[in-house]
């Protein structure tokens, strides 16, 4: 599922992620346009039956729509998705783009994100 995802985004369909759209109104001259645009920082909170999966496609989702998120993965289980975010660096991410916090409970977190 992961590999599909990060597969469905390679090349040139990420910039389908910030597409506008533009639609005809009730009448003459009306046009209601949407635009997607990024948050900026973002928190990425996952549980720990998918320590892959679900931060993965989360994580990768906001980089990819251009914020910036700080992902917490369950700490019982954040060995590999410290070693994804490592590949992601090894990729070429650079390391400003993405933090990763290990906790053990919510309190840091609910700090940083208030």
């Amino acid at each position: 599922m992961t590999a599909a995802f990060i597969k469905n985004f390679a090349g040139d369909n990420v910039r389908y992620l910030a597409e506008s759209k533009r639609y005809p109104g009730d009448y003459a001259g009306q046009y209601p346009t949407t635009h997607r645009w990024p948050y900026g920082g973002v928190g990425v909170i996952t549980p720990f039956n998918f320590p892959l999966e679900i931060p993965v496609l989360q994580t990768m989702g906001a980089l990819f729509m251009g914020n910036k998120p700080v992902l917490k993965g369950d700490h019982r289980c954040s060995f590999p998705l410290e070693q994804f975010v490592r590949m992601l660096h090894y990729c070429g991410l650079p390391k400003e783009d993405l933090a990763m916090l290990y906790a053990t409970d919510g309190k840091v977190m609910e700090k940083i994100l208030l």
